[in-house]
């Protein structure tokens, strides 16, 4: 028996398939590779600790920063800037569009409220807070349309690379995480305008065995 179709009814099936192949083109995270098992050792951590240092450009602007990040999952994180412009101010989030956080010098006592993108809260680039933890690194590594992945050597070892399209507002094309062998976990990452570095961020001292708890932030 035939059964007819309504042209409403196909206009919808059609819109759904679109929309269907929209949602896969959003990108899925990867089942092999050095992405996968940076997801996979990411997945088993439920917070760290670590120090890293940022060397970043925005046109002719030059910042140099070093900072104590400690994060806890789903949704809070706490950086202390230790070195560079603004040493000795930090903030905390704790899910939301906002930090409290406080500058450094004789402001120190002074802590404030305010959005996650406000100037005083992000860095020469407008990174936020959230932007620098690992949680960012998966979110982007499972929603890249495609990864290209890689090895160099960092600190004289050999590590794997996962790059992926990237941009922000000021013209970034894409990023390059490097992971270690070992722990799987990132040691660097680059952000890059066309070949051209436009942030470098160095991870150490990592610790995945924090046992943060919310009472920390």
């Amino acid at each position: 028996m035939n059964t007819r179709v309504s042209p409403r009814t196909a206009i919808s099936r059609t819109a759904l398939l679109a929309f269907a192949a929209g949602i896969a083109l959003l990108g899925a995270a990867p089942s092999s590779g050095p992405g996968a098992a940076f997801l996979d050792a990411w997945g088993k951590i439920s917070s760290y600790t670590c120090n890293f240092k940022v060397h970043e450009t925005k046109g002719t602007d030059v910042q140099d920063r070093t900072y104590h990040y400690a994060y806890l999952k789903p949704h809070y994180a706490r950086i202390d800037i230790t070195g560079g412009p603004g040493r000795g101010g930090g903030a905390v989030w704790t899910g939301g569009d906002t930090v409290s956080g406080h500058q450094g010098g004789i402001l120190s006592g002074i802590h404030l409220t305010i959005s996650i993108h406000d100037g005083r809260a992000v860095d020469l680039r407008g990174g936020t807070i959230v932007d620098g933890s690992f949680q960012n690194m998966a979110d982007e590594v499972t929603a890249a349309s495609s990864l290209t992945n890689g090895q160099a050597t960092w600190n004289g070892a050999t590590v794997d690379t996962v790059t992926f399209a990237f941009s922000d507002p000021n013209g970034a094309t894409k990023r390059t995480i490097f992971l270690s062998q070992t722990t799987h976990l990132p040691v660097r990452r680059l952000t890059y305008t066309g070949e051209t570095v436009v942030v470098d961020e160095i991870f150490t001292d990592v610790n995945p065995a924090a046992n943060l708890a919310p009472s920390d932030f």
